[in-house]
């Protein structure tokens, strides 16, 4: 999930630069430092800012607390210094509560700490402080890879979760360099900007910087002559072959950008990075991707593909702002969900059997959620607390525009579809710097009618989607399937908690059969967003009772229903498929 993931009000990038604007200039370097192990110990982080106008007091710096249920390093910071003309600049730190803004498909703003200048500032200003590699807060639960890891004799993290950077969105002339001279030998190093040291073409804003990923380490590459603008790093060693699934995915996003008709296939950079938790699930940054593997899903190359489809198109799409954040999820995630597997279809790049594995799952995991008619209002505020509600924006929200592609086709007799909404919404996005509901109710009033308002307005009280027999197309119909309810047995909001206490045990579930009682510490994070989708995967709690450790397995399902499926027509051929 996509996740996510940093307002970034464009669908690929940030808002230009007025022309009277003079934006500062940012000298950005990165130290990676090896410890007496031959990794990677420390990194030091050195910023100089050319313009910065502030008065003592105000904010100087800010860092997030929280990303996205992601700890950031503020709390774990060391030798945070800043100067001037005028030598040391005092400061002081002070934690606040900011209001929600909108991230792509994510959101920033919440608890944050801020560093304030103890007086007035001469000249540019240097920014300097070193992350402990090791000395990061544990997992909280759910939640997309920004985290600063050391995984894989390596680091990288998201620009979200240690970049130390002035409020507000200020533009920026900048230069990254990672100073590998301290490194440990075999170094290299990745951001979302390139290979190395960069110096980016286009200025560069805050959200850019804060929405890219860095990376250092012994890094696998590919291409190893770092040529193309297309580029994958590796931190750790993957279980499958990296040249395949690259070469997949350079393809995939050449396809992507004709789609949506960019004259240049822009740069592109996808991490790989090791999750011993949670492995298989991916965030989109700014042109870049970010994916674990590991076990199970996390060494699927299958499924791994199918992340990197659903991620990337995220660089390319339209987003609503307005609602902010996880509000507008329905429509970020719900797209992608969709075109995740829709335009590698068309493009060869996946299978029709493929293509319905992936749509009866989402259907499956949908259709059997007790949470299926959950209004929207509620995702932001049990977004992390309940996978059941977590996975809303990407099931509903895809079935959703399956319904409304269908309309579209039926009104214009076959010559516009959902394609032409979304190019529009990124045509609006692009010309005004933001989109609301109201922009995409005007679409479909335009495109179908004014019912079609008031099937949105239905979809967002939590009104379940359904599908026309014909809507996927003439290789695939309808059918009904009986399939068992995700039931963790307990409580579920326990396993988003910073600790896992069990309670809320239902008497006769799998989960006490299992032998799992209240009291109980689940001792490892457990991802569960997959396990939904999959009637057959047990769900596995590493338990602490007492002075005893020990792990339970057990099939996380409760009562049968009826659910909406689809079966492949046979003798329609694969060319006929595509919608």
């Amino acid at each position: 999930m996509s996740c996510l993931r940093i307002l970034l009000l464009l669908g690929l990038g940030g808002l230009a630069t007025p022309a009277a604007a003079r934006p500062a200039a940012l000298d950005l370097t990165l130290r990676p430092i090896a410890n007496a192990d031959g990794g990677i110990g420390f990194l030091e982080v050195t910023g100089r800012f050319s313009d910065l106008a502030t008065s003592g007091g105000a904010p100087l710096f800010r860092l997030p607390l929280i990303v996205s249920n992601v700890d950031s390093v503020a709390t774990v910071l060391t030798s945070v210094s800043a100067t001037d003309s005028l030598g040391d600049i005092p400061l002081q730190t002070r934690d606040i509560d900011l209001p929600i803004a909108a991230a792509r498909d994510a959101e920033t703003g919440g608890p944050s700490r801020e560093w304030l200048a103890g007086r007035d500032l001469r000249g540019a200003v240097t920014l300097r402080y070193t992350v402990p590699a090791r000395a990061v807060l544990p997992p909280r639960g759910p939640a997309p890879p920004f985290s600063f890891s050391d995984d894989g004799k390596g680091v990288s993290a998201a620009g979200q979760v240690f970049l130390l950077l002035p409020p507000g969105d200020h533009q920026y002339d900048m230069r990254l360099a990672w100073d590998l001279g301290s490194a440990p030998s075999g170094t290299r190093a990745v951001s979302s900007f390139g290979a190395g040291s960069v110096r980016p073409r286009r200025q560069v804003s805050g959200a850019d910087l804060r929405a890219s990923f860095y990376m250092a380490g012994p890094l696998q590459l590919w291409p190893a002559d770092l040529a193309s603008g297309f580029l994958v790093a590796a931190q750790g060693s993957p279980d499958f072959d990296v040249g395949v699934l690259a070469g997949w995915a350079k393809s995939l996003h050449a396809s992507y950008s004709g789609f949506f008709g960019q004259r240049r296939v822009p740069d592109y950079v996808v991490f790989l990075r090791d999750n011993p938790i949670n492995a298989g699930g991916g965030v989109g940054l700014n042109n870049s991707f970010v994916l674990t593997f590991g076990k199970g899903n996390g060494a699927d190359i299958d499924k791994l593909k199918l992340t990197l489809a659903h991620e990337m198109f995220h660089t390319f799409q339209p987003y609503i702002t307005e609602p902010a954040g996880l509000a507008s999820s329905w429509f970020g995630e719900g797209l992608a969900s969709l075109y995740e597997a829709r335009l590698p279809l068309r493009s060869g790049h996946l299978g029709p059997d493929d293509f319905l594995a992936n749509i009866n799952s989402a259907a499956g995991r949908y259709y059997t959620s007790i949470m299926a008619t959950v209004p929207n209002a509620q995702v932001p505020l049990r977004f992390w607390a309940d996978t059941r509600i977590r996975t809303l924006p990407y099931d509903r929200g895809m079935l959703y525009f399956v319904t409304v592609d269908h309309a579209v086709r039926q009104n214009s007799g076959g010559k516009r579809s959902l394609d032409d909404l979304v190019l529009a919404m990124l045509a609006r996005q692009r010309l005004n710097g933001r989109t609301s509901n109201a922009d995409w109710e005007s679409l479909l009033e335009q495109e179908v009618g004014p019912d079609a308002v008031t099937a949105f307005r239905a979809f967002l009280e939590g009104e379940m989607p359904i599908p026309a027999p014909d809507a996927l197309g003439p290789c695939f119909r309808p059918a009904k399937a009986r399939l068992r309810r995700y039931e963790t047995g307990f409580e579920p909001a326990v396993l988003a908690e910073p600790r896992r206490i069990v309670r809320g045990v239902i008497p006769g579930s799998n989960a006490f059969a299992a032998g799992l009682r209240d009291g109980d510490e689940i001792v490892d994070p457990v991802p569960q967003d997959s396990i939904q989708g999959d009637q057959l995967r047990l769900l596995t709690l590493k338990l602490r009772r007492g002075e005893r450790v020990f792990e339970i397995s057990y099939l996380p399902r409760g009562e049968a229903v009826d659910v909406l499926q689809w079966d492949r027509v046979a003798g329609v051929p694969d060319r006929s498929c595509a919608l």
